[in-house]
């Protein structure tokens, strides 16, 4: 059996302007959190330290890595909690939408940088190149970053490397919370994987009538399609604790064994010479506008 107590965040976005420096003290009280409810490893939102910041957001890129990281390091060391943390960066002329890994020791075990931007974003980010996946005390996690949940594509193959849980941190809210949950739910079904969710809040929680429109729910959602846990439409910290040893069994729909073991029988079965293909063709007729 190995156990694992997940946590993740909706982070509270007020009425007024932040700044980065109010947005990381605010981070660090999460992480505290976090490790007071017992957690193995937290999941901040997407963009956090940048959160209502009323600038172009880029401009707070860091040169990778600098203090922001630093400040992450020594709060995941001084938890003694494995940390996701997503922030801008830059490296050299680029500027990535990037996931920092950071483990229990405050070391930096690797980045993930978003390879799906929103055509908004693209004008000032950069597409990440890589999907990589990271080995933590207790198993193996990939990341995936708010638009990137629309391409099917990055939970399989994260599946295919051995990712078990895979992280969401976004600054989403629609085009509902309800299809939010539905996407959630098909890419953790679809790949048996724990998936997690981090997002921002409004307070008071979610009133679109009046322009608080950030739905604020975090939530962990297991192999079956189960919530486990969530924050509801209020800021704060969920958690939930998993069994990563798990038989991950369907209903006889892959029918390979008897019960089937998910996972290792929908990779032996996949088609992934005829998909290469088949992409192959497309993106020699593919347009592309960014």
């Amino acid at each position: 059996m190995r156990s694992v107590k997940i946590g993740t965040t909706s982070f509270l976005v007020e009425d007024f302007p932040h700044s980065v420096e109010m947005n990381l003290k605010r981070a660090i009280g999460y992480i505290t959190l976090a490790k007071e409810s017992g957690a193995d490893i937290l999941c901040l939102p997407e963009m956090v330290i940048t959160a209502n910041v009323p600038a172009h957001l880029e401009y707070y890129a860091e040169e990778y890595p600098g203090d922001v990281t630093r400040t992450f390091q020594r709060a995941a060391r001084r938890q003694k909690i494995n940390l996701v943390a997503p922030y801008l960066v830059r490296s050299g002329r680029k500027v990535y939408n990037q996931a920092t890994i950071i483990d229990r020791r405050g070391r930096i075990v690797g980045f993930y940088r978003k390879v799906q931007p929103t055509a908004e974003e693209s004008r000032h980010v950069s597409l990440g190149n890589e999907l990589p996946v990271f080995d933590l005390d207790f198993g193996r996690i990939a990341v995936m970053i708010c638009m990137d949940i629309y391409f099917p594509e990055i939970p399989r193959i994260y599946a295919f490397k051995g990712a078990e849980v895979l992280f969401w941190p976004t600054v989403s809210h629609g085009p509902t919370q309800e299809a939010l949950r539905t996407q959630l739910t098909a890419r953790a079904l679809d790949n048996s994987l724990v998936v997690v969710e981090s997002n921002l809040a409004n307070h008071p929680p979610y009133a679109a009538y009046i322009g608080r429109y950030r739905p604020a729910t975090a939530r962990i959602i297991d192999h079956n399609g189960d919530l486990l846990a969530q924050t509801g439409r209020r800021h704060g910290v969920a958690t939930a604790t998993v069994d990563l040893d798990e038989v991950r069994l369907t209903s006889q729909c892959v029918l390979v064994r008897e019960p089937d073991h998910m996972r290792e029988d929908l990779e032996c079965i996949t088609r992934l010479d005829l998909y290469a293909k088949e992409y192959a063709k497309l993106s020699r007729i593919q347009k592309r506008y960014y």
